[in-house]
C-alpha cells in the first residue's frame, strides 16, 4: 500500500475493504453522541481538490464527498468521549444501494474553521484487536483491511481503552479540510451538482 490516506484513492476504490478498518455494527452507541452546529456546512481541502458537505443533525448528519470527478455519501454521528471527537461514517442508500460496507471510525479535530480527520493506524491495529479479544473476520490484513464483527458494546469498550494512547490513530491526517463561507441545508446537494466548482 503507497499511502494510506483515506478519500486520496479514487472514491470507488476506498469503499472497498482495502486499507480500510470497518465495523459490521457503529463504533460507539448513542451514549456519547453529541450534537455540534459548527461542523454543519462546506469543507475543502486545498490539496486534494476535494470538497466534503455536511448537512442534517445530530440524530443522522448528512456527508457528501466530492473530488469533482467521483462522490460518495454517507450517514454519521458525532462523538465525544473525554477530550475527543470522534465521527462514525456509516452506510447511505442512493437509488436503494448501499455504498459503504460498514461503519468507519475518525478522530475528528474540529477547531473554528478548520477540520482535520484521522483514520486508526493499520499498522498496529490487529496486534491490539488481539490484545482486547476484539472479534474479527478472518482474513484480514493492512493491505485488505480489517473487518469487526462484534457488538457496539465491544467496539466501544476497545476505542475507550485505546484513546489514551496517541499511537491508535496515524499521525498523518486523511484530510485537512477549511470551512467555506455559508451555511448547510439539512441535506446535502444531489449528486448531479456534487461538482466543487458548483457547491
Amino acid at each position: 500500500m503507497k499511502s494510506i490516506r483515506l478519500l486520496v484513492l479514487p472514491l470507488a476504490v476506498w469503499l472497498s475493504a482495502g486499507c480500510l478498518i470497518r465495523s459490521v455494527h457503529p463504533w460507539l452507541s448513542e451514549e456519547s453522541r453529541i450534537d455540534e452546529p459548527s461542523l454543519l456546512g462546506i469543507w475543502y481541502d486545498a490539496g486534494e481538490e476535494e470538497v466534503l458537505f455536511i448537512g442534517g443533525d445530530p440524530e443522522e448528519y448528512r456527508l457528501m464527498l466530492s473530488d469533482g470527478g467521483n462522490t460518495a455519501r454517507f450517514s454519521a454521528t458525532l462523538h465525544r468521549i473525554g477530550g475527543t471527537l470522534l465521527l462514525v461514517a456509516g452506510p447511505d442508500k442512493v437509488e436503494g444501494c448501499v455504498l459503504l460496507p460498514g461503519n468507519l471510525l475518525l478522530r475528528a479535530d474540529l477547531e473554528e474553521d478548520a477540520l482535520t480527520l484521522f483514520i486508526p493506524d493499520l499498522e498496529s491495529f490487529e496486534e491490539r484487536a488481539e490484545a482486547a479479544g476484539l472479534a474479527l473476520l478472518p482474513g484480514g490484513s493492512q493491505n485488505d483491511g480489517y473487518l469487526l464483527t462484534g457488538t457496539t458494546e465491544e467496539a466501544e469498550a476497545f476505542v475507550r481503552a485505546q484513546l489514551d494512547d496517541p499511537g491508535f490513530f496515524n499521525e498523518k491526517p486523511v484530510y485537512s479540510f477549511r470551512k467555506l463561507p455559508g451555511k448547510a441545508s439539512a441535506d446535502p446537494p444531489a449528486p448531479a451538482t456534487a461538482n466543487p466548482e458548483k457547491f
